[in-house]
């Protein structure tokens, strides 16, 4: 018997040494693509790195869609004023068909009311599509079958792009594998010690980006207002249907918006025929492209914005205290405010605070 065990030992070392090798290996092989993905610095990733760092079961509601969703919507700023939990899950330029994933994501750890989704992106097509349009969703995100499934979207949409702006990756490994990609950041000296000790930035302002360009005032013109309908791209009314499938499966709320921006001849036609879609489908719109809303909200196309798409601070204030009361009066959301669970979006409406002070006080200077 004992030689028998004898025999069998050196076996048992080599599967033993083996299984070390390969768990030793797979971490190697996480770090590396931790650090040689999108930098931590980025804007996009940081609001992924604070929506993962969100303690479990704490926001009502999550606000989906592009830039004109993460400049728009001031979680902390409404918080302050119904006691409500937004958080904006945004990146610039991301492609809407990205919001099932996205969703899917948030289950993982919250248990939202109410899903917000911007339609900004319905005046695009595939050919607009770009790589950083991909990444800046599927690099932030966590490893897991849903960032695969996210990256396999986004590429099966993309196929065959031929715009100028399309750059996207012939291998799809690049995009499973971020080292591939991003390899070369060692050479360019892309990488700062935050990336390579994992500091993972995170978000300050709960999804809303705070940046130098939040805090200027650049006169723009009005919007081109229209009630005509306009056809949307293909690709567009596809992905639209396809989130309106999906959103049909929630046992959730589910809002659609527009935000205000200086519309240009021939844009507001075919978001009235996307928003004509939503409302057959039995979803509700807040349309803040009408003149009557932007009276509402008091918006000063001379002061508001800092470029044509987007409003600085003070236009987004203007549009986070409209939406807030909405949100307050129409969907039943608990207000948090005084809970101790809750501090965290306390101390990020003080960050805010901070923020725009010191903004206003250096333009004075």
């Amino acid at each position: 018997m004992e030689e028998s065990t004898k025999n069998h030992s050196p076996g048992k070392k080599i599967i033993i040494r083996a299984l070390i090798f390969l768990v030793l290996a797979a971490v190697l092989f996480v770090y590396l693509n931790e650090v040689f993905s999108i930098a931590d610095s980025d804007s996009n990733k940081e609001i992924f790195n604070a929506f993962y760092a969100e303690e479990e079961n704490t926001i009502d509601a999550v606000y989906l869609g592009t830039s004109a969703s993460n400049r728009y919507f001031i979680g902390p700023y409404g918080y302050q004023s119904t006691g409500n939990t937004v958080f904006t899950l945004a990146t610039m330029g991301m492609p809407m068909f990205f919001v099932p994933n996205l969703i899917e994501e948030v289950e993982k750890t919250q248990d939202p009311q109410l899903y917000i989704i911007e339609l900004r992106w319905m005046l695009k097509n595939k050919d607009m599509i770009t790589d950083a349009h991909i990444r800046r969703v599927t690099d932030s995100m966590k490893y897991s079958e849903n960032r695969y499934d996210a990256i396999n979207r986004a590429l099966e949409f993309t196929e065959g792009a031929e715009g100028e702006l399309s750059n996207i990756d012939e291998s799809s490994w690049d995009y499973y594998i971020p080292v591939i990609k991003y390899h070369s950041r060692l050479e360019t000296g892309d990488l700062s010690y935050r990336d390579i000790f994992l500091f993972n930035t995170k978000n300050e302002t709960k999804g809303y980006v705070t940046s130098p360009k939040t805090l200027q005032q650049v006169p723009q013109k009005e919007p081109v207002y229209s009630e005509e309908r306009g056809e949307l791209s293909p690709e567009a009314e596809e992905v639209l249907i396809e989130v309106l499938d999906y959103c049909d499966s929630l046992e959730k709320d589910v809002l659609f918006v527009m935000s205000p921006y200086s519309m240009k001849a021939g844009e507001a036609e075919k978001f009235n025929t996307a928003m004509d879609m939503v409302r057959e489908r039995g979803y509700e719109v807040l349309d803040f492209n009408t003149e009557e809303m932007a009276h509402e909200l008091g918006l000063d196309w001379e002061k508001d914005f800092y470029n044509s798409k987007h409003v600085n601070f003070m236009g987004a204030e203007k549009y986070t205290e409209y939406l807030s009361a909405y949100l307050a009066e129409n969907y039943d959301l608990p207000d948090h405010r005084g809970q101790e669970k809750y501090e965290s979006w306390e101390e990020a409406y003080e960050y805010y605070l901070d923020f725009t002070e010191e903004g206003i006080e250096e333009d004075s200077n």
